[in-house]
Parts: structure tokens; C-alpha cells; sequence
């Protein structure tokens, strides 16, 4: 059984707050552990920012399409976007960290982190003028709680 869900954004960075919570909230619903779903809004976070500055240039009036869907022990987050070039984060190549430490760089550790935290990344050109990037992070094991389950994190105080 699929469970997806979608929204559409203007291609800006005021927006990435509503795109880590509408995953974030999509990830706990799913019923992943907290660590994983960090790790896909982190890697969210970056793709979608790579989409506004690198395809986008900041121009506001473009828009992106985020849709998230669970099946198959998939949790898969899909990026469409008109206009824009497409990139494959797949031909990047990871960064030396020890001549990215020793020079003090900034930045470019999106990518990486990306490649990283999921399981696979795919960027395809749909249409003469959509691309599409998606992000993959297989689930090993079914979660114990339910869908829409809240897991509780505090500590409970028998007397």
C-alpha cells in the first residue's frame, strides 16, 4: 500500500522551514526513528536549497513540486522543478575533508552529506522543461509503532 503526499513551493529559502516540517511530518508518520528522519531532512533541506540557488538563481517566481510517498519499504521524497539546468548529484565527486579542513573551506558538503544519509539519489529530465530529483532512503525493518502513532520521549516517574 502507497501513502504520498505532496505540496508546491515558490523556489525560495524562506520556504525551507515549511519543507523540513512537511517531511519531518510525513518521516514520523511513517513511523521511522528520529535519528533517520533527521538524517532525510537534513538531506532534504540540502537538495531543495541546491534547486533555488543552483537551478533556480533565486528567482522566486519558479516553482517546486515536493512529493513524499512510503512503499515498499521505501521512503522516497521526489523534487520536480521547472526551468533550471539538471544536475546529477551522483557525477560529484566527494570533497578531500582533509584539504577541506586544512584550508578552512565553507559550504559544498551538501552533496556529500546527501549521498550519505540516503540510500539513493536520482535526477532525471522528465520533459523539454521539468526535471525531477528524488531522494530514496530504504527502511530495513518495519517500525513497531503505527502509522500516525507519536512516540514519547521524556522520562515517566514511578512512585
Amino acid at each position: 500500500m502507497s501513502d504520498n503526499v505532496k505540496i508546491l513551493i515558490s523556489s525560495s529559502t524562506k520556504n525551507l522551514s515549511t519543507v523540513r516540517k512537511f517531511v519531518e511530518e510525513s518521516a514520523e508518520h511513517s513511523g521511522l526513528d528520529q535519528s533517520v528522519v533527521n538524517q532525510i531532512v537534513l538531506s532534504v533541506d540540502e537538495a531543495c536549497t541546491n534547486i533555488i540557488k543552483h537551478a533556480h538563481k533565486y528567482n522566486e517566481a519558479n516553482t517546486i513540486e515536493i512529493e513524499v510517498e512510503t512503499e515498499n519499504n521505501q521512503f522516497k521524497i521526489t523534487f520536480n522543478y521547472k526551468s533550471g539546468n539538471t544536475f546529477d548529484p551522483n557525477d560529484a565527486a566527494n570533497p578531500d575533508m582533509n584539504e577541506y579542513f586544512k584550508n578552512f573551506k565553507v559550504g559544498g558538503l551538501g552533496i556529500p552529506i546527501m549521498k550519505k544519509f540516503m540510500s539513493k539519489i536520482i535526477a532525471q529530465h522528465k520533459n523539454p522543461d521539468i526535471n525531477s530529483l528524488v531522494l530514496i532512503k530504504s527502511i530495513d525493518k518495519p517500525s513497531s509503532f503505527p502509522a500516525g502513532a507519536k512516540q514519547f520521549r521524556g522520562t515517566i516517574l514511578f512512585r
